[in-house]
Formats: C-alpha cells, structure tokens, sequence
C-alpha cells in the first residue's frame, strides 16, 4: 500500500538524496501559543489536536514551509485519549486531515504525513483498534517513534500488528551502542521503565529480524545529538534498510521543553550533513528542542527537496 507521497519518498532515496522529516513537533507546540502546561504527560502533543486544532495545524505549516518531505501527527500519546472523548477512529482521521489540509494550503500536497506512535505503551487490544483506525485513516506511512525495549526473542508484537495495516511502517529507536541510554540528567526519564542491560549488538539483531518482517525504515530518535555518531554505520553492516536520525535539541522539563538556543541551526544542519556524510544518514530530522528554522536549514544545506 504505497500512497504518491510515499513513492516520491522512495524516489529520493533511490536517486541518492535524503529525505527530511520534520523537527519537534510537541515543543513546537509551545513555540505557536499552546500552553506547555497542557502538553504534558500521557497526551503530549496529543492534547493540542483536541484541545487547538488551528495551533496543531499551524505546526505542520511551519514544517511544510522549512521544506520537511514527511510531517508527522500529534498522535505520539494517542494511547492516552479518554474514553469518554472523542473516539480512537475519529481522533486518528482528524490527525491526518490536519497535516494533509496544512500541506495543501501551501501548495505542497506531495509531502508524506506520517502517522506518530509511541508503541511501547500499547496493548494487543489497543494496537489492533489503532490499527483499524490507519486503515481508514490512510497516512503515508506510521512512525512507531522512541522505542526503547527490544525483546531478547526479536518479536515484536505490537509493531507486527502495525505492519497488517499494509502501510510502510518506520521504526526509530532511543538506542545507543551500549543499550538504551538513561538520559535522566537531562530531565528525560526512562519511559520504558528499567532499561535494559547494555548490549550494543541486541539492535544490531533487531535490525536484521525487522527488515526480514517488512519494516521500510530504521531510525534513531530523542537522543541528544552527540549519541548518535556510530550507529548508522554499526546498523548498516546488518540491514540494507534506509536509515535515518533525528535527534533532540535541549532538556525535557515538567511541564515543557527547554530549548538550546546556543545551538543555531546552521550548527544543527552542520551535524546533518555530518549524519548524511559520515554517518550515512537517508533520512534526517529533529525531534523535540529542534524548530521550523533548523529543519529550513538542513533543506538548504543538504539541497533536499
């Protein structure tokens, strides 16, 4: 099940460019006026697109003006929609509407909308509603965004549910060469719970399996930017699979995000070209601290379109 946006995804890739995602979308929020006490806890960046869609909608603007290839939806916490609020099926259509209406009203209706989740949370029952839910939601692809956990057997159940949709299914791991990083000295906490023992081989196998599974692309996001150097080439001994990064800029705070402003983004397009260079990034982006004006530049930088 390949959309047009999606296949003009798998054109860059093929030709040699790099595709970009967009940056953070969750503190972005907080950048067009939506309080970050509200975007806190089990519905982060989820709460805005019940509460404001307009400012939900105005991110992904900003996204499709930098340039992004691929926005992606206010779902990353869908698992924390309340029963007794808007249903799951209506609240994962809306997230896509929204991104796509953004990108038309700019003139840009090629660019990807990818469905965000954060599957670590989700149960069997739960994964198989939301699964539903894709299908007649119809995103260009899903991103099952900071996993953490990789089981010792390699089966992941909740992504192969994802996987029946028939949508192209991207994964990224918060995962360095030493395991799962505790980033609690940056405000992050260890959402997986107890991180698992270091073994910086267990995702070099994961990739293998993942790819075997069907899996269309393998990531690593919500690190900071200095932990991502050396995975993409430790990955890339083990799947022919596109690989991608987009990393964190600045510090989780409860509630909100603190942003690095000693970073600028040329700083920030310097490391993706670093990544796409070096690294061997396909795909690059930014997860949360990182802004419209980095994403602009890593655009320019890259020659990406």
């Amino acid at each position: 099940m390949r959309s047009d946006p999606y296949r003009r995804l798998e054109s860059i890739l093929r030709s040699g460019g790099v595709v970009v995602l967009d940056g953070g979308v969750g503190s972005e929020l907080q950048r067009v006026g939506f309080s970050q006490d509200r975007n806190v806890g089990e519905l982060w960046g989820t709460v805005a697109l019940l509460e404001a869609p307009e400012l939900a909608k105005e991110v992904h603007r900003r996204y499709v003006r930098a340039g992004a290839d691929v926005i992606t939806t206010h779902t990353w916490r869908i698992d924390g929609v309340n029963a007794d609020g808007p249903t799951l099926r209506t609240t994962a259509r809306r997230a896509v509407e929204i991104a796509r209406e953004a990108a038309s009203e700019l003139g840009r209706p090629e660019t990807a909308v990818a469905f965000s989740v954060w599957p670590e949370p989700l149960s069997p029952a739960f994964t198989r509603e939301l699964a539903g839910s894709l299908v007649e939601a119809s995103p260009d692809l899903i991103l099952a965004e900071t996993v953490e956990t990789i089981p010792p057997d390699l089966r992941f159940s909740t992504l192969e549910l994802l996987l029946e949709t028939g949508l192209p299914l991207w994964v990224s791991f918060r995962w360095t060469v030493d395991g799962p990083p505790d980033l609690r000295h940056q405000g992050i906490p260890p959402y997986a719970g107890t991180l698992q023992k270091a073994d910086g081989s267990l995702l070099v196998r994961a990739a293998t399996a993942l790819e075997e599974r069907g899996v269309s692309a393998l990531l690593l996001n919500c690190l900071p930017r200095e932990l991502v150097v050396g995975m993409l080439p430790l990955l890339r001994g083990a799947t022919s699979l596109p690989l991608g990064v987009y990393p964190n800029v600045g510090t989780y705070r409860d509630p909100g995000w603190s942003f690095d402003d000693d970073v600028t983004p040329a700083d920030y397009a310097g490391d993706a070209a670093r990544w796409r260079d070096v690294e061997g990034a396909q795909i690059v982006g930014g997860c949360c601290g990182t802004t419209p004006e980095y994403i602009a530049a890593v655009v320019e930088t890259l020659g990406a379109r």
